[in-house]
């Protein structure tokens, strides 16, 4: 989640879009906090299926739709408080609450080769190969921890980081996500101090298969990938050569998270 830090209008980022969603895409929609589209690449009448996460780019402060930015956040008070986030449809809800929605997309998200992508941190790359997997009705998924053991900078506190203590991947610590994102994540204990649980093994479950999971031995998920979930291995309880500290979820249908 980016730290909300400052708010600012939203008006210096209206020149910067370059194409607008409504005229380039079809088939609008939201669906599990990703916002889709069947969108235009350029060549001819041809589309792809291309999505972008919005639960890491709008948040709400006190009744204002905000836009998240590294590090800041800027303030939209053009449109006030919008349930972004749910499937709720311009018959359900009224269409002028479509239509703001579109407005607010259309400022903050364009299409590029036919990929949705945020332009928050500047002209996005678009991907150089397009995925033939469609977002899934059911992008949740559930990772189990095994053979643990415990990271902290603390002396003593914890024993060696390669060394578990033998738990298997159906009796572990278990985390998961409803809407299949996870940039990086590391599982801290709830204590005052920081102590991370380590991991030599992992267990995903994901109806769709849609994923690969990268692991890591640092909590921030620098320093390189040190591991991978295949899709062929979701299911089943994969070992490690070390202890490891931190996994990222990374789908493989068209979407920026």
């Amino acid at each position: 989640m980016v730290r909300k830090s400052s708010l600012l209008l939203v008006t210096s980022w209206l020149a910067s879009v370059q194409a607008t969603i409504s005229s380039k895409c079809i088939n609008l929609r939201l669906q599990n906090r990703w916002l889709v589209g069947d969108c235009l690449t350029g060549s001819g009448t041809t589309r792809i299926e291309s999505s972008v996460y919005l639960q890491t780019k709008i948040a709400n402060h006190e009744g204002v739709l905000e836009v998240e930015t590294s590090p800041q956040v800027v303030s939209n008070a053009r449109y006030p408080l919008l349930p972004l986030y749910s499937t709720v449809n311009a018959d359900q809800r009224g269409a002028s609450i479509y239509q703001r929605r579109l407005l607010w997309a259309n400022e903050h998200i364009a299409v590029y080769n036919g990929f949705l992508l945020s332009n928050l941190s500047g002209t996005p790359t678009p991907p150089s190969v397009v995925s033939s997997i469609r977002l899934p009705e059911d992008p949740s998924w559930k990772l189990v921890y095994g053979n643990t053991s415990c990271y902290s900078e603390n002396t003593g506190t914890c024993p060696s980081p390669t060394v578990g203590n033998g738990v298997t991947c159906s009796a572990g610590t278990s985390v998961g996500a409803s809407d299949g994102v996870s940039n990086c994540f590391a599982f801290r204990w709830p204590i005052s101090f920081p102590v991370w649980v380590t991991f030599g093994s992992l267990q995903v479950d994901a109806p769709s298969r849609a994923f690969r999971f990268n692991v890591y031995d640092t909590v921030d998920c620098s320093g390189g990938v040190k591991g991978t979930i295949e899709p062929n291995e979701l299911g089943t309880c994969k070992a490690f050569k070390t202890q490891l500290l931190a996994f990222s979820a990374v789908p493989l249908w068209n979407g920026q998270t």
